[in-house]
């Protein structure tokens, strides 16, 4: 038999509850990460995961995009919300091949692969071989301020045109920039423009082909680590029309292999502090819009 202690009992005595285990937490802090991921990025249920064999060192690790077919800008609905997606984004990228394991939801597999071509333009910037510029006029203000951009003709040679032909209204359809609003500032990411067709909800916009329709980018070479980068934004199939956006933080790296960028704005005219000065208007919930309108009120060709 085995001598069992002596239990001394007291009638005020009482059995303390046994602690739970340090890692409940830790699970529960997992799960409510887990729901988190699903519910931030929105993805359909039905995308099939894709796992891939484990890689062997960290630099073969491929960095998953997440989207749901839509225009993501349009999800950013107030800062909070952006600021929840990039953490998750950051987060999951750093995760790497464990990605799959972030939601039940699915996480799309739609990873652009540019690791042969990519083009750093903080330290190798693509040639300007065109330059367009865009009078952008605050409704608080008499005179418009000037903003020039080069284009990497190139590097993305449909892009750029396509842009440069918006700029200048030459294209078969006579469609142009002129008119048109800065729809979102999203402050320390991005100005978005350019929605000809649909101006205040920059839900939709029309390419400078004859019908307006819309075609596939050139390529996702050119990597956004700079700011200043002007890319294009994709509609619901992947494709470019006439919406942009200004970046303005030097690491978007959450938009390489996502978003084609075809041009930069250069140090002529306002520069980078005039989009610094749209980015950082107030804005009206939820689509963060500027309160009060900032319009191209003209735009066009500039000798290089």
């Amino acid at each position: 038999f085995i001598a069992l202690p002596k239990v001394e009992s007291s009638s005020s005595s009482t059995t303390k509850p046994l602690s739970a285990p340090k890692w409940t937490m830790q699970v529960l802090l997992l799960l409510i990460c887990m729901f988190l991921c699903g519910s931030a990025f929105n993805v359909p249920s039905r995308t099939e995961v894709e796992v891939a064999a484990p890689p062997t060192k960290l630099s073969d690790v491929s960095v998953p995009v997440f989207h749901d077919g839509r225009d993501p800008f349009d999800e950013a609905d107030d800062r909070h919300t952006q600021r929840r997606r990039r953490f998750l984004q950051r987060l999951v990228s750093s995760a790497g091949v464990m990605a799959p394991a972030f939601g039940r939801r699915a996480i799309a597999a739609d990873v652009v692969d540019a690791k042969a071509t990519a083009i750093d333009p903080s330290v190798a910037p693509p040639r300007v071989t065109s330059k367009v510029y865009l009078d952008v006029k605050f409704a608080k203000y008499k005179e418009p301020k000037r903003l020039v951009i080069g284009l990497f003709g190139e590097a993305m040679p449909r892009a750029a045109e396509n842009f440069a032909s918006l700029c200048a209204g030459d294209n078969a359809g006579g469609r142009s920039y002129a008119g048109t609003r800065f729809y979102r500032a999203l402050s320390g990411n991005s100005i978005q423009g350019g929605a000809i067709g649909s101006p205040n909800t920059g839900r939709s916009g029309l390419s400078s082909l004859e019908d307006g329709a819309t075609f596939p980018p050139d390529n996702f070479d050119i990597k956004h680590s700079t700011q200043g980068l002007v890319s294009a934004v994709r509609n619901p199939n992947g494709e470019i029309d006439s919406r942009f956006f200004v970046q303005t933080e030097d690491d978007a790296g959450w938009a390489d292999g996502r978003y084609a960028a075809f041009g930069i704005v250069l140090e002529e005219g306002g520069g980078m502090d005039l989009v610094r000065r749209i980015s950082n208007v107030d804005v009206q919930t939820p689509q963060n819009s500027p309160k009060d309108p900032i319009t191209i009120v003209a735009c066009g060709r500039l000798d290089v």
